[in-house]
């Protein structure tokens, strides 16, 4: 009996803190830090994770709602420095690239999943352009899609697009440069070559052949425009 007078006894003095328009006050929220998220400003993530851009810590430690649904957000973790501060760990989705189709950006993750789809463009997410002979569900080309954005990503070039024609040969765009790679087949020499010498084309114009690269640098051809 006692126990349940203890019960309705803190009920009580929750619906007093909360009453109290000083103390309120008190938990108002001024400083939130966040880490690890890219595809999200800081006033966006405030916005989609406590919906106003001064949350209060003790209504949200209590009654928020802790695992919102967010496109490329995989979750998210809240912290309190009481009483008015939050640090926001968040981790993102692992995406390598997108597909246009059907009017909407299919990002994929390294896996070939699909994990969102959105009609905005995302920097540093490379997109893949397919020769309109060649279809968006075929394996053997989603293999090697996904085979040569993990080598980006390995290798932290800064694709922009990739462009396979109809005969499976890629191309790769990097700013200005254009960078031919020839059969999708076997790119991964080719790519760590192109990392070797990507400084050397920062501020560049012009085209870069790797189709004939043999692992010399005379095999390495970069025709510059102006």
């Amino acid at each position: 009996m006692g126990k349940q007078l203890g019960r309705k006894n803190n009920k009580g003095k929750l619906k007093w803190i909360l009453a109290g328009g000083g103390i309120y006050a008190g938990f108002m929220v001024t400083d939130i830090t966040y880490t690890g998220n890219k595809h999200y400003t800081q006033q966006q993530m405030t916005e989609c994770i406590f919906g106003t851009e001064h949350p209060n810590a003790l209504i949200y430690t209590l009654f928020g709602k802790k695992n919102k649904n967010i496109p490329f957000i995989q979750k998210y973790d809240v912290e309190v420095t009481w009483p008015n501060k939050m640090n926001v760990a968040v981790y993102e989705k692992a995406i390598v690239g997108y597909i246009s189709y059907m009017g909407c950006n299919m990002y994929f993750d390294k896996d070939g999943i699909v994990v969102e789809s959105s009609s905005e463009n995302y920097e540093d997410v490379p997109q893949i352009v397919l020769d309109a002979k060649l279809e968006v569900g075929n394996d053997a080309v989603f293999s090697q899609i996904l085979e040569l954005t993990q080598a980006f990503d390995k290798y932290q070039l800064g694709v922009k697009k990739v462009y396979f024609d109809s005969s499976y040969n890629v191309s790769l765009y990097m700013g200005n440069v254009k960078v031919m790679l020839g059969s999708a087949a076997d790119c991964n020499d080719k790519l760590y070559a192109l990392k070797q010498v990507s400084e050397k084309l920062t501020g560049m114009k012009g085209t870069l052949h790797l189709e004939n690269y043999d692992g010399t640098t005379a095999s390495i051809i970069f025709k510059k425009e102006n």
